[in-house]
């Protein structure tokens, strides 16, 4: 690595440890999924169903925490160490205020499950699922606020061993409660439930817990309490919603569009659900990686933001966006010569992996536009600017990419391949094109204007 670009072993430093973490995360989902798929193609659609409202309300949230490690860096940058303490509180105060309000909405959606119109027996399986995915809501977002709040500060591989743990314990627990192994009851779907409440936990209390204790976070907890003894600054409160607000919109109408996809395939049937959540599952672990370095490339970035160095700031964007284009090259590839295989490693039925298989053949068309958008927007996030890129990802999945899919998925006039599922993620591909293409080109254009 000592030979690399200066800009590119600066944003590999900071990005691998989140990259390992991130892609913790998500493996979570993919052994749920893939522990739940031996149950039924019913019980996979319904974890699949359950996870998409879950992150439907939960991203808003997740959107905002992610502001916390730009706030953070771009203090940095202009060395205001002094505030460090009452940014932490103003933070959790936020994180706390945004967990109540998600979990209300969350429990409004399970009594009122019947507007989703599954099948009945997918309904019947998601419910109670739902409402053990609600208690695990608040210790991942305690746990994102101080991951975050890390991560700001440049330390970022206390966060991946903590992730790489808890996803140890929760495929542990999937073990023993998903199938009553050990002599545990068999819960079923239920006992991923189970396992991602104890996982999340215990992400939630070791996270929170290396914040205040390691030697490379200058938070101490005596600090932190006495912060709340101090007057309140409504300008960090005004910065995190400034900032925060929007980029929560950002993923919100994303994971909203990924959400709307899984709850049209489930209008197909349960097959076709099935077939987009392990498609879904196996995307999600690639788009996590280029997350990754976004998030590494946007803590670059602002650092460079905070203290005006405008060339830094460039030259922080191209290498972030010719990592992830590689990365996301070679993940397209992989889903277009193995589609068959790693669609096969979730299910056993047929029918779902011929259509899994097809599904990861339109990933990998739309790899390279998902991995430019996921850079663009932690770069322009790490330049203060999250307002327009709200209404352009807005704009690309709302008003072409959804009805471009709703339309391919009903209609009887084109290809059998342009059809049904095929059809929703023919849009999505789309809407991911069109978004990569106006944020990377806006994140160089506000440079050149600067």
């Amino acid at each position: 690595i000592i030979f690399l670009n200066t800009y590119l072993r600066d944003i590999l430093k900071l990005s691998w440890p989140i990259i390992i973490g991130q892609i913790g995360i998500v493996l979570t989902g993919f052994f749920d999924s893939l522990m739940v798929g031996y149950l039924g193609h019913e019980e996979l659609a319904a974890a699949g169903i359950s996870n998409s409202i879950y992150f439907l309300v939960a991203v808003f949230p997740l959107g905002v925490t992610i502001s916390y490690s730009t706030i953070i860096s771009m203090l940095q940058g202009k060395n205001k160490t002094s505030s460090y303490s009452i940014v932490a509180r103003d933070c959790f105060v936020m994180t706390l205020a945004l967990s109540a309000v998600a979990s209300l909405v969350i429990l409004g959606i399970i009594y009122n499950f019947g507007m989703f119109k599954q099948t009945d027996v997918v309904a019947q399986l998601s419910i109670p699922y739902l409402k053990l995915l609600l208690w695990s809501l608040t210790p991942m977002l305690f746990f994102l606020f101080s991951k975050q709040l890390c991560d700001g500060f440049g330390y970022t591989k206390g966060g991946m061993v903590i992730t790489l743990i808890a996803l140890l314990i929760n495929i542990f627990f999937n073990w023993l409660l998903i199938y009553g192994n050990w002599g545990f009851q068999a819960y079923g779907l239920n006992g991923a439930g189970y396992a991602t409440i104890i996982s999340r936990i215990f992400l939630a209390i070791a996270m929170t817990y290396l914040l205040f204790k390691s030697k490379q976070t200058p938070i101490r907890y005596p600090d932190f309490i006495n912060s709340f003894k101090r007057p309140s600054r409504i300008y960090f409160y005004k910065q995190i919603i400034r900032l925060g607000f929007p980029s929560g919109l950002q993923y919100f109408f994303e994971v909203a569009a990924f959400a709307a996809a899984a709850i049209m395939a489930g209008w197909i049937g349960a097959k076709e659900l099935a077939a987009h959540n392990l498609a879904i599952t196996l995307a999600s672990l690639t788009y996590m990686i280029a997350s990754g370095i976004s998030a590494g490339s946007s803590i670059c970035t602002a650092k460079a933001y905070g203290n005006g160095n405008r060339h830094n700031m460039r030259q922080y964007g191209i290498m972030g966006h010719k990592l992830g284009i590689g990365v996301m090259l070679f993940f397209a590839l992989l889903f277009f010569i193995f589609n068959h295989q790693l669609a096969s490693l979730f299910t056993q039925e047929p029918e779902v992996i011929l259509m899994g298989s097809q599904l990861l053949i339109l990933a990998a068309i739309f790899q390279l536009g998902d991995g430019l958008q996921a850079l663009s927007v932690g770069l322009l996030r790490g330049i203060n600017d999250v307002s327009i890129p709200s209404l352009l990802i807005f704009i690309a999945y709302w008003i072409i990419a959804m009805p471009i899919g709703y339309t391919l998925s009903h209609s009887t006039n084109t290809y059998s391949f342009l059809q049904g599922v095929n059809g929703i993620w023919i849009g999505l591909s789309i809407g991911l094109t069109l978004s990569a293409i106006v944020l990377t080109s806006r994140f160089y254009y506000l440079l050149r204007k600067s």
